[in-house]
C-alpha cells in the first residue's frame, strides 16, 4: 500500500501539532509538508520537532514548497489563509480538508467554486466541545424562543 502524502498548515499552532503528530502515528499516512505563516518562529525548523522526533519536513512559508509532493492538504488557519491555500491547490491537483471556521457567505462561495476543480471536504467545527455547544444552543433556543433574549459571550 502507497502512503498518502498529507501537508499541514498551521503546523506550529495547537491543531497543526496535533494534526502531524496524529500523521507521524498513522499507518498509511506520510508527513509531506508543513506550512506557517512567514513570520512564525518554527519556519526553518523540524515539523516533528515539538515531539522530539526528527521527520526530515521543515516547516514552509511558501506554499510550492511546503505542498510539494502532497496529495491532500489539511487546513485548520483562518478563512483568508485557507482561500488561498484552495487556489494553490485546486490549480496543482491537491485534495484539501478544511477545518477552519468563520467563512462569510462570500467564502464559502469560493470553497464550492474551488470544490469544482479539486476534491474539497470542508467541516468546520470538528471539536467535541463546539459541537456540544452547537447542540446546547439548538436546545436553549427551542426551550427560551418567547419571551428572552439570549446573549453568548
Amino acid at each position: 500500500m502507497t502512503a498518502l502524502n498529507i501537508a499541514v498548515t498551521g503546523a506550529s499552532g495547537r491543531m497543526g501539532r496535533m494534526l502531524i503528530e496524529a500523521i507521524l502515528n498513522a499507518e498509511g499516512l506520510h508527513l509531506s509538508g508543513a506550512l506557517d505563516t512567514p513570520a512564525s518562529p518554527a519556519i526553518g525548523t523540524d515539523a516533528g520537532l515539538f515531539l522530539g522526533k526528527t521527520t526530515g519536513v521543515i516547516i514552509e512559508s511558501e506554499l510550492a514548497r511546503g505542498l510539494a509532493g502532497a496529495d491532500v492538504l489539511i487546513d485548520f488557519t483562518r478563512p483568508e489563509g485557507t482561500l488561498k491555500h484552495l487556489e494553490y491547490c485546486a490549480a496543482h491537483g491537491v485534495k484539501v480538508v478544511i477545518g477552519t471556521t468563520g467563512f462569510e457567505a462570500e467564502g464559502k462561495a469560493a470553497i464550492a467554486e474551488f470544490a469544482k476543480r479539486t476534491a474539497v471536504m470542508a467541516a468546520p467545527n470538528m471539536s467535541v466541545g463546539v459541537n456540544v455547544t452547537l447542540k446546547l444552543l439548538e436546545l436553549a433556543a427551542k426551550n427560551f424562543s418567547h419571551g428572552y433574549d439570549i446573549e453568548i459571550i
